[in-house]
């Protein structure tokens, strides 16, 4: 009887399609990244890789021959060089769409929190300043009738502004490629030209994946273009802003607040952001939900069946 093939997996998974493909392939659970931990011996068998914010390309491919099977664990595949896997014939999927509701909710949290001030009061509960006799309540913000301006509108950009609409607030977005115009009446949303939009929202909420394109997509200028009262929410990527330009003007009260999920270099995060009162942040957790991990599962775990069923 042949082996079954190795497949890595990052994270420790069960349950669905993940039970049949456990059955299926002898997997290798590694609770990080395929290197350094994996032997010279198990990336030469190597049959598939199930990783997420994993650098593959060709220096790690020159090390499994026999690799036929790749699935990103997320929608961001930035760290992925998928000419490579193309050059090299390895089948290649991410489960685009699985993760949206998550991600749109968590986007729409982060908003709240900011505008409402909802670390600040928490903090303010847990010393006990509200029992003080000179106690003043911390004024907080509206979202509802803001004007939202929506970078990318993809299924979580979608997602987010169905969100909005139950908070009455006035869409717009910027993407390269214009929807259509039957589109844009279903999404009740305008289209702007992206300094525009900077110019006229209130609240910034970025949904667009990092490219060559985005890279620094909101630079130093285009944050100089946002109104004193905006907020900005980047669930997206930390490399489409220009992070030092975005704390420059937090810290100088040039905005109004940020809520980021996603940073440049992470886990680290710079002190100088983790010190700002007017930012929440939380560890590129947007989609870590039941919900979003089961969807997540069945995708990622159909394509690695149907790989093997094509062979």
């Amino acid at each position: 009887m042949s082996p079954k093939p190795l497949l890595l997996v990052r994270y420790r998974l069960a349950g669905g399609l993940m039970d049949e493909v456990l059955e299926r392939c002898d997997v290798r659970f590694l609770d990080g990244p395929v290197l350094p931990p994996t032997s010279p011996e198990d990336l030469e068998r190597t049959w598939g890789i199930w990783t997420f914010g994993e650098q593959i390309d060709d220096d790690l491919l020159d090390h499994m021959p026999a690799l036929r099977c790749v699935v990103n664990f997320g929608v961001g595949v930035d760290g992925i060089d998928l000419e490579c896997l193309k050059r090299r014939g390895v089948a290649f999927a991410w489960p685009i769409g699985a993760n949206a509701e998550a991600v749109a909710d968590h986007a729409m949290a982060l908003l709240l929190a900011v505008t409402h001030r909802i670390v600040e009061n928490d903090a303010l509960v847990r010393r006990g300043d509200w029992e003080t006799d000179n106690y003043l309540p911390l004024m907080a913000g509206d979202i509802s009738g803001k004007r939202l301006g929506v970078i990318g509108l993809g299924s979580i950009g979608q997602a987010f502004v169905r969100r909005a609409h139950g908070f009455a607030m006035d869409v717009r977005y910027a993407t390269p490629r214009r929807l259509t115009p039957e589109r844009e009446a279903d999404l009740r949303i305008e289209h702007s030209d992206l300094d525009d939009l900077l110019g006229w929202a209130d609240v910034i909420s970025l949904h667009c994946p990092l490219t060559d394109e985005t890279r620094g997509l909101l630079t130093r200028e285009r944050i100089g273009l946002l109104r004193p009262e905006a907020v900005v929410i980047n669930t997206a990527r930390g490399g489409v802003i220009d992070q030092d330009a975005l704390i420059d003007a937090l810290a100088e009260r040039r905005i109004s607040g940020a809520g980021l999920d996603v940073f440049s270099d992470e886990p680290r995060v710079p002190v100088a952001l983790r010190e700002l009162q007017n930012v929440v942040l939380t560890p590129h957790i947007a989609d870590a939900t039941p919900g979003a991990e089961a969807a997540l599962i069945a995708h990622c775990a159909g394509v690695v069946l149907q790989t093997l069923a094509a062979e």
